[in-house]
């Protein structure tokens, strides 16, 4: 009998040092996602114990948005596609995303913002309509100018509070390079002071910037090097040997009737 209770020890315990080393990842695909994105989940288990993942998304207050289940493959790799957005999920910001893999001690977990539904305003220059999608917390956005002599768009905004405003700018709109190499965008305030911004790359042919602002400000400039379609810079050609002959005759004809209406010095 008592060897019986040792074995269903040693098992017992033998399961509990399974569960609590099988130690769990977990990522998101993108780090910004609005309402109706597609979102991928996955990571990695180190051992396999026949039994799903349990995947939970809270809210910036903590509360739950989804809930889910998905398997690890026999690599111990996982991946599960989800979509943000919903009835529940109603607020804006810093969301959790929480995987249990066998036990509460084998958790991990990882965040991500959500900006809701974007709105796109269209900004023309030169004729040419861009789309610029946006999300705002504490306020609304009025207007968004372009100016192509300063390379900017001027944000005019309708504050409410303290907030941030998420922009989405297609690179083909505005971009900001150095050498074919991106460089930070500068973000200005009403007074010109420069504004810290977070910025975010997931789509090649776009740049997302999370700029906060206060609830005195009233517009905010981003700057770039290149607005609007690019415009090809040629350079000047050499003259032909036809083009300096005329260039010389019409100096010298020049010179000469100079030459001839000048009075001359007795």
């Amino acid at each position: 009998m008592i060897l019986m209770v040792s074995i269903m020890t040693l098992g017992v315990v033998s399961a509990y040092a399974q569960a609590s080393t099988a130690s769990i990842t977990v990522a998101t695909d993108k780090t910004v996602y609005s309402d109706g994105d597609q979102m991928t989940i996955s990571g990695t288990v180190s051992t396999q114990l026949n039994v799903p993942i349990s995947i939970v998304v809270r809210d910036p207050s903590g509360n739950i948005v989804l809930l889910g289940q998905t398997s690890p493959n026999q690599d111990g790799a996982y991946s599960t596609v989800v979509t943000a957005g919903g009835n529940l999920w109603t607020d804006i910001g810093s969301y959790e995303v929480d995987v249990t893999y066998g036990s509460k001690d084998n958790t991990a977990k990882t965040t991500f913002e959500f900006t809701g539904f974007m709105p796109t305003i269209p900004v023309v220059v030169q004729g040419q309509s861009y789309n610029v999608t946006y999300a705002i917390t504490n306020g609304k956005v009025l207007t968004i100018l372009p100016d192509i002599t300063t390379k900017s768009l001027a944000i005019r905004i309708q504050p409410s509070g303290i907030g941030t405003i998420t922009i989405t700018i297609p690179r083909s709109l505005m971009d900001s390079k150095n050498s074919n190499q991106d460089k930070p965008f500068v973000v200005q305030d009403d007074d010109g002071m420069s504004t810290t911004f977070n910025e975010t790359r997931t789509d090649p042919n776009s740049r997302t910037l999370a700029i906060p602002f206060g609830s005195s400000n009233t517009q905010i400039t981003i700057i770039g090097t290149t607005i609007g379609a690019t415009t090809s810079t040629h350079a000047v050609p050499e003259f032909g040997p036809v083009v300096m002959i005329a260039f010389t005759v019409a100096m010298m004809s020049a010179i000469f009737y100079f030459r001839a209406r000048s009075p001359k010095i007795q």
